[in-house]
C-alpha cells in the first residue's frame, strides 16, 4: 500500500491543468488544491498504518499480499461488510463532503475485473485488460478518477448527430500503437489530483455512436489530455475559521479535453460496442457497488449534519426545549436513521450471481431517491434552526483581534452556554455547510451526482419486488 508522500510526488507528472487562462505549474503546491491532496495524502498514511487490520484489509489469493478492501471482489454479504468500514474510513476525513475519493471509482474497476465477460464479448484481448488494469491498481493503490459524462451540447441528439464531430470523446483513427481520442467530458470531480483517468459513457449512446463507444484508461499526465476546473472554493476562503469548509475539502470539478490524445491498445476496455458500453455499469455488479459507496459516503454527512445540529441546539440553550428536541428527533436523527437502515440491508441481503455479490439493488436505489430529497429538507432544518444566526455574525475572524474590535467582538457575540469565538466558529463552519458557494455546489452535487430523480425512480421502479406486493394482493381478493 502506498505512502502519502509517494502520492504526492505521483503528481508531480507535467499534467497539464489550466486555471484561469494559465496553466498550474505544480498541482501539489497551487493553492487551489494543495489542502485536498494533503488531506488524501494523510488518508493514504492511515490506511498504510493499519495495513494488517482485517477489517481495511484483504490478502490477494495469488500472492498473498495485502490490499486494501476498496480492491476485494466481493462474494458475500461479509465482503461488502468489509467494503462498507473501507469506504467509511475514507470518507471521514472530509466528513462525507469528498464523493470521489479514491475508493470510488476502485468500485468500478473492480466490478469490471469480476465481470470480466461482458468485456469479452468485445474480444478476449479487451477482458484480459480490464483485468490487468485492476491487479495493477490494486497493486500499486492507485487513485482513479473517472470522465462518463459528456458536455450538454444537444440533449436532444445523439453524438454523431452534433453540428460537428467529436464535441464528444470519440475515436479519429486507429494506429498500430493504439486509438486516438478527441472530444471533452464535464464533470471529471477529482481527476486534477488522481493518478489516472477511466474515461467511457454513463449516459446512453444510440445506433450509429460507434465512433465514441469506448471504455479505456489513460494516466491524468498523458499528452494531449487537457484539464479545465471550475472556480475553485478555496483560494477564495479567506481563512480556515471563515471558511472551514471551502478551504479544506473542494474536489473540483474538472472538464477534460482529449485534444487528439493515444490510448494504448493495453489500456482500452471497450472498442467501438454501442452495446457494450451501454452495458457496463449496470450489466456488471459496477452501477450499485459504486453508489453503495456513495451512500456509505453520504450516511458520514448526514452524521455530520446531525452533529451540527446538536451542537447548534446547545449552544443556543435550547436541546432541553420539547420543539427543538421534535425536530432533532424526526427532522433529522429518523433521517439519519432510515438512511443508514437502508445502506445496511442492501449490504446483508445482496444479490450473488456467478459468485459475484452485489448491494441489493432494491436498497441502493431507495437510498438514491431518498438521497436527493434528505439533503435539501435537512439543509433546511440546519436553515430554520439557525434562523437569523448566519446574519449575526462579525465580518472575520479578524474582529477577535483587533485592537478597536476584540472587545465588542468578544462581548456581544457570546451566548450564554459559549464565548463569543467558539459561538461563531460553529455558525461559520455551519454555513459553510449550508450558504456559502461551496454549500450550493454540495447541494448540487447530491441531487445530480448519479442522475436525474426520474431516471433514479426508474430504476427503483425495476428494482421493486413488484410481484411479491401483487401476490399479496391476490390473495386478498381470493379469499372473498
Amino acid at each position: 500500500m502506498r505512502r502519502g508522500d509517494d502520492y504526492v510526488a505521483s503528481l508531480r507528472d507535467g499534467r497539464a491543468i489550466f486555471l484561469d487562462g494559465e496553466r498550474v505549474k505544480d498541482v501539489t503546491r497551487h493553492p487551489a488544491f494543495v489542502e485536498p491532496i494533503r488531506l488524501i495524502a494523510a488518508t493514504y498514511d492511515r490506511a498504510r498504518a493499519v495495513i494488517l487490520d482485517p477489517d481495511l484489509t484483504f490478502a490477494a489469493p495469488a500472492s498473498g499480499a495485502r490490499h486494501s478492501t476498496m480492491w476485494l471482489i466481493p462474494r458475500s454479504a461479509d465482503d461488502l461488510s468489509a467494503r462498507r468500514r473501507v469506504h467509511r474510513f475514507w470518507a471521514e476525513p472530509s466528513y462525507g463532503l469528498m464523493g470521489r475519493t479514491p475508493d470510488h471509482v476502485a468500485c468500478v474497476l473492480t466490478a469490471f475485473a469480476s465481470w470480466r465477460q461482458l468485456f469479452d464479448r468485445g474480444g478476449r484481448h479487451f477482458g484480459d485488460n480490464v483485468v490487468r488494469f485492476y491487479e495493477r491498481a490494486r497493486d500499486e493503490d492507485l487513485y482513479v478518477a473517472y470522465a462518463i459524462v459528456p458536455p450538454q451540447i444537444d440533449r436532444t441528439k445523439p453524438a454523431h448527430l452534433h453540428p460537428e464531430p467529436f464535441l464528444h470523446p470519440g475515436v479519429v483513427r486507429e494506429t498500430e500503437a493504439g486509438m486516438v481520442v478527441r472530444g471533452a467530458h464535464s464533470i471529471a470531480t477529482s481527476v486534477t489530483m488522481a493518478d489516472w483517468l477511466f474515461v467511457s459513457y454513463i449516459t446512453p449512446l444510440a445506433e450509429g455512436d460507434e465512433d465514441y463507444a469506448i471504455s479505456f484508461v489513460l494516466p491524468v499526465g498523458a499528452d494531449g489530455l487537457k484539464l479545465y476546473p471550475r472556480r475553485p472554493y478555496a483560494t477564495m476562503a479567506t481563512s480556515v475559521y471563515d471558511y472551514p469548509l471551502s478551504s479544506r475539502f473542494d474536489e473540483l470539478d474538472t472538464t477534460v479535453v482529449f485534444d487528439d490524445v493515444l490510448v494504448p491498445w493495453e489500456q482500452v476496455f471497450i472498442h467501438r460496442r454501442v452495446d457494450l458500453v451501454n452495458a457496463q455499469f449496470h450489466e456488471s455488479p459496477s452501477h450499485t457497488t459504486a453508489n453503495f459507496q456513495s451512500l456509505v459516503r453520504f450516511g458520514v454527512k448526514l452524521e455530520f449534519l446531525a452533529g451540527l445540529a446538536m451542537k447548534l441546539a446547545e449552544v443556543q440553550v435550547s436541546e432541553s426545549d420539547p420543539n427543538t428536541q421534535a425536530t432533532l428527533g424526526g427532522d433529522v436523527a429518523a433521517y439519519c436513521a432510515a438512511f443508514d437502515a437502508l445502506v445496511k440491508a442492501a449490504e446483508r441481503f445482496p444479490l450473488v450471481t456467478n459468485d459475484v455479490a452485489r448491494p441489493h439493488p432494491q436498497y441502493i436505489y431507495a437510498g438514491m431517491g431518498l438521497q436527493r430529497r434528505l439533503i435539501v429538507d435537512m439543509m433546511r432544518t440546519l436553515r430554520e434552526m439557525a434562523g437569523g444566526a448566519f446574519q449575526n455574525v462579525p465580518s472575520s475572524e479578524a474582529s477577535f483581534v483587533g485592537e478597536e474590535t476584540r472587545a465588542a467582538t468578544e462581548r456581544y457575540f457570546q451566548s450564554s452556554a459559549a464565548g463569543a469565538r467558539d459561538r461563531i466558529k460553529l455558525i461559520k463552519l455551519i454555513w459553510d455547510f449550508v450558504g456559502t458557494e461551496f454549500a450550493g455546489r454540495q447541494l448540487q452535487y447530491e441531487m445530480f451526482y448519479s442522475a436525474s430523480q426520474p431516471v433514479v425512480n426508474r430504476r427503483m421502479f425495476r428494482a421493486y419486488d413488484w410481484a411479491a406486493a401483487k401476490q399479496l394482493v391476490d390473495r386478498c381478493l381470493g379469499e372473498y
